[in-house]
């Protein structure tokens, strides 16, 4: 299931990534997902799997993100698609998006401009409710009466607050995965997994740095690096930070117990309990001049 498109890109933006993926990789489907992130009208049934009613079915599991992916993606104006990857950690991934203008519309002065965006899931569900409720006035004047402080719980935010990327023609960034992903907790049913979702938007969403559309199609060249990394144990953290107080204790009792448990080789059996010795006369010898 792809709703990748095989029409011919210049390469001459593209050329400058620092992403090593060639076209001839293409998407693998059971690893990435290609989903719409604004509506629904203009995507026909042949482009995604789709339940008897007519929605789409991105509920199916996807495997882990462990191989090269390519795709060219088109993105209608006034809409949004969206990537949808099981990212896991153990593994460094490198994406590079560049938007070209869709060569089968009328061309625009100016050079192609998106935004992308990088969004966990909840943020990815806030996204679409912020696409739907675009014509909605009652949507944008509510936020605007939420102080900016707390305005991230009313609206959606990019992955670690920095993964976006607006009004931009070419863009790359590098993330990676620290621990095991744990979706929230669904009290009416399965755990849902916690997928992320790398979002193509060609729409003026409700924050303030987005593009406004251009009023014509956008395709993306997309290609996402995948490199495996080294990780350390997770003790390795907890032995940096504790490991120095617990040297800084041990160590004077092991010097002080070294101390007290030294004998000399050549000293007698019976003088070994002998801590200090006595100054005037000695208990242990007779008192007739047989001192040494």
């Amino acid at each position: 299931m792809t709703a990748a498109i095989n029409i011919p890109v210049m390469q001459t933006s593209a050329q400058q990534s620092s992403c090593s993926v060639g076209a001839d990789v293409g998407l693998n489907s059971s690893q990435v997902d290609l989903i719409p992130a604004g509506g629904f009208g203009f995507f026909d049934d042949d482009f995604f799997d789709v339940y008897d009613d007519g929605v789409y079915n991105t509920n199916y599991d996807l495997e882990s993100l462990t191989e090269d992916q390519y795709a060219e993606v088109l993105i209608p104006s006034d809409d949004a698609i969206a990537l949808r990857l099981d990212l896991v950690k153990g593994y460094r991934y490198r994406f590079c998006v560049t938007y070209y203008n869709d060569p089968t519309e009328e061309v625009v002065p100016g050079p192609p401009v998106g935004d992308v965006y990088l969004l966990a899931s909840g943020d990815f569900d806030i996204y679409r409710t912020d696409y739907d409720t675009r014509m909605e006035t009652w949507w944008s004047e509510g936020l605007e009466q939420i102080p900016l402080e707390w305005r991230d719980m009313a609206t959606w935010l990019p992955f670690r607050d920095v993964h976006a990327y607006e009004s931009i023609q070419q863009t790359e960034f590098t993330t990676s995965i620290d621990s095991e992903q744990e979706a929230f907790i669904d009290w009416f049913g399965n755990d849902p997994e916690n997928y992320m979702y790398l979002v193509l938007d060609n729409w003026n969403s409700s924050r303030p740095g987005s593009q406004s559309q251009a009023g014509v199609g956008l395709i993306a060249e997309v290609t996402i690096d995948v490199e495996k990394r080294v990780m350390l144990p997770a003790i390795t953290a907890y032995a940096i930070v504790c490991l120095p107080p617990i040297l800084l204790i041990a160590a004077p009792a092991v010097i002080h117990s070294r101390f007290h448990g030294w004998k000399d080789k050549n000293a007698k059996e019976e003088d070994f309990g002998r801590s200090v010795p006595l100054v005037e006369g000695d208990l242990g010898l007779e008192k007739d001049g047989d001192l040494e």
